[in-house]
C-alpha cells in the first residue's frame, strides 16, 4: 500500500496529529508500505520526521494555486492509494488534484470536533469531495453525524496509540526525575503536559489549585509544555503567587509523567487526549475533563476520574480526593496502565491503521460504531 500524508502546519510547537503522521508512516513503512509525508519545506514536525527516517516532500510553498497543482503533482509522482489529510482546506487541494487525473482516496483526518461547521456551504462541499473520515473517537464519529456529516459509514475510527517502552523507562526513573524536580516524598506531584494554549483549559485548571492548596498542603502544582500563548498562560498563573512551575518544552515528558502522582487533564475541546493516554502508559492516575472520547480511554473510577468540562470545583474536589488517597492511586494508576496495554499501544494503534487505510483504498464502508 502507497500512502501519502499531507500537513501544511508549521508552528514551531506541533501537536498530536502531527506526532499521529508520523509515528503511522514510521510504522506502516516498517511493515513493508510505502509512505511518504508533505507539508511546508522547513516546517519544524517536517524535521522532526527527517530525523526518524521519514521521506519528506516541502512541495507545499506559493500562492494557492501553485499549492494545488504542486501538491497534484506530488500526487501524481507518488500514486498513493490513500492520500491522508490534515485540515480542510488541504483536504479540498487534495480532491482537486485526485479529480484532475492525481489518483488515490482522500480522507480527512479529524484531531477535533468542529473542524466542519455546517453552516459553510464550503465545508458541506468539502465532505461531499472526500472518500473518508478518520475519527479517533468514536465521540467524534457520533458529533460529526449529527451535525450533518455523515453517514456514520464513511467515517473510520482509529484510536491512537503508545510505544511502551519510553514509558517503561520513565517508571524506572521516577524518582530520580523527581530529584532531579526537587520534589520530596511527602509532596504531591499534581501536574499536566499540553500545548499552552486556550483549548487545553488550563485556565481551569489553574482555577482550582487555591482550593486543592487549601487542602493539601504538600502539592507542587508542574506545567510541561510551550506554545505562542506562553506569555498568555503564564500571566494568568502568577496571579497564583508562583504556585505553579512551568518546565517549558521538553523531551524527557514519560519520565516526567511518571514522576506526578496526579496528572490533570483540563481541556476543554479535544478529541481522545494523547497525553491522557501517555500518562495512562506511565501509571499515573489521571483527572480528565468529559472531552469527547474522554470514556472511551479511561474507565470512570477505575483507571481514572472524569469531571464535567469548565468545572474547577469538581477537578478540585477528584485531585484532593487522589492526592488523600496514596492505595487508590497506585491501584488506578495500575488499572490505567492494564487499560493501555490491552487496547492502545502503538501495535495496536500501527494494525488498526493498517486495517482502516487498507479498506479505504478498497472503498469500503466502515463499520458501525458501538451504539451508545
Amino acid at each position: 500500500m502507497r500512502v501519502l500524508f499531507v500537513n501544511t502546519n508549521q508552528s514551531r510547537t506541533f501537536g498530536g496529529v502531527e506526532r499521529w503522521m508520523m509515528d503511522a508512516a514510521a510504522g506502516l513503512a516498517a511493515r513493508g508500505h510505502s509512505c511518504v509525508m508533505l507539508g511546508r519545506p522547513r516546517a519544524p514536525w517536517a524535521e522532526a520526521a527527517r530525523a526518524r527516517g521519514i521521506r519528506v516532500r516541502g512541495d507545499h510553498y506559493g500562492a494557492w494555486i501553485m499549492r494545488v497543482l504542486r501538491l497534484r503533482s506530488a500526487i501524481r509522482a507518488e500514486r498513493p492509494d490513500v492520500v491522508v489529510v490534515k485540515a480542510k482546506k488541504v483536504a479540498r487541494m487534495a480532491s482537486w488534484a485526485r479529480a484532475t487525473g492525481g489518483g488515490g482516496r482522500v480522507a480527512l483526518f479529524f484531531g477535533l470536533t468542529g473542524e466542519l461547521d455546517p453552516k459553510r456551504w464550503l465545508d458541506r462541499h468539502t465532505w461531499r469531495r472526500v472518500d473518508a473520515g478518520i475519527d479517533i473517537a468514536y465521540g467524534s464519529v457520533r458529533w460529526y453525524v449529527e451535525h450533518g456529516f455523515g453517514p456514520p459509514q464513511k467515517h473510520y475510527v482509529l484510536w491512537k496509540g503508545v510505544d511502551l517502552a519510553a514509558f517503561d523507562l520513565g517508571i524506572a526513573l521516577r524518582s530520580a526525575t523527581r530529584e532531579g524536580l526537587g520534589l520530596g516524598d511527602d509532596e504531591i506531584a499534581i501536574g499536566t503536559v499540553c500545548r499552552l494554549a486556550w483549548q487545553k483549559g488550563l485556565d481551569r485548571f489553574f482555577a482550582a489549585i487555591p482550593a486543592i492548596r487549601s487542602r493539601v498542603p504538600g502539592a507542587r502544582f508542574l506545567v510541561v509544555g510551550g506554545g505562542r500563548d506562553a506569555p498568555l498562560v503564564e500571566a494568568e498563573a502568577a496571579r497564583l503567587g508562583g504556585a505553579v512551575r512551568f518546565l517549558g518544552q521538553r523531551d524527557d515528558v514519560p519520565a516526567l509523567l511518571a514522576a506526578f502522582d496526579v496528572f490533570v487533564q483540563p481541556s476543554r475541546q479535544e478529541v481522545m487526549v494523547q497525553t491522557t493516554l501517555e500518562a495512562m502508559a506511565a501509571g499515573r492516575p489521571v483527572v480528565s475533563t468529559a472531552t469527547v472520547g474522554a470514556e472511551e480511554a479511561i474507565q470512570d473510577g477505575v483507571s481514572g476520574v472524569i469531571v464535567p468540562l469548565e468545572d474547577h470545583v469538581a477537578l478540585a474536589d477528584a485531585v484532593v480526593a487522589l492526592a488523600g488517597a496514596p492505595a487508590r492511586r497506585g491501584a488506578m494508576g495500575r488499572a490505567a496502565r492494564a487499560r493501555i496495554e490491552h487496547d492502545f499501544t502503538m501495535e495496536h494503534m500501527l494494525a488498526r491503521c493498517e486495517a482502516v487505510l487498507q479498506a479505504i483504498a478498497r472503498g469500503d464502508t466502515a463499520p458501525a460504531p458501538p451504539v451508545g
